[in-house]
C-alpha cells in the first residue's frame, strides 16, 4: 500500500484528477460543449468526470488530446530512472529471467 493512499482514497484523487481538468478547460476558455466537439466525448461525460472523476481511459485520452495534455497522460505507469543499484538491476532484467 502507498503512503499517498493513505492520505486520501481512490475516489477522493479521482475527484481532485477531475477538478484540475475543469480547471485546465475553464483556463483555456473552452465550454463543455467546445471541449465535447474537439473530444468526441459527450458532455455529460465530461460534467460526470469533472464532479466525479469517474472516466473511461479512452474517453480521458480523447479529453486529454484534445486539451494538448496528452503528454501527461502517457506518462502515467511510466518508470522513472533507478535511483539505486538494486533499481538498476532490476531494470535490466526480464521478468522471469534471473
Amino acid at each position: 500500500m502507498s503512503f499517498m493512499h493513505l492520505l486520501h482514497s481512490p475516489a477522493e484523487i479521482a475527484r481532485n484528477v477531475g477538478e484540475n481538468a475543469k480547471i485546465l478547460r475553464l483556463s483555456k476558455n473552452l465550454s463543455r460543449k467546445t471541449l465535447a466537439e474537439k473530444s468526441g466525448v459527450s458532455e455529460s461525460t465530461i460534467k460526470r468526470f469533472e464532479t466525479t472523476g469517474v472516466v473511461t481511459l479512452e474517453a480521458l485520452v480523447l479529453m486529454a488530446t484534445a486539451l494538448d495534455e496528452l503528454a501527461c497522460v502517457t506518462r502515467l505507469f511510466k518508470p522513472e530512472h533507478p535511483n539505486s543499484v538494486d533499481e538498476l538491476k532490476n531494470a535490466k532484467r526480464k521478468r522471469g529471467m534471473r
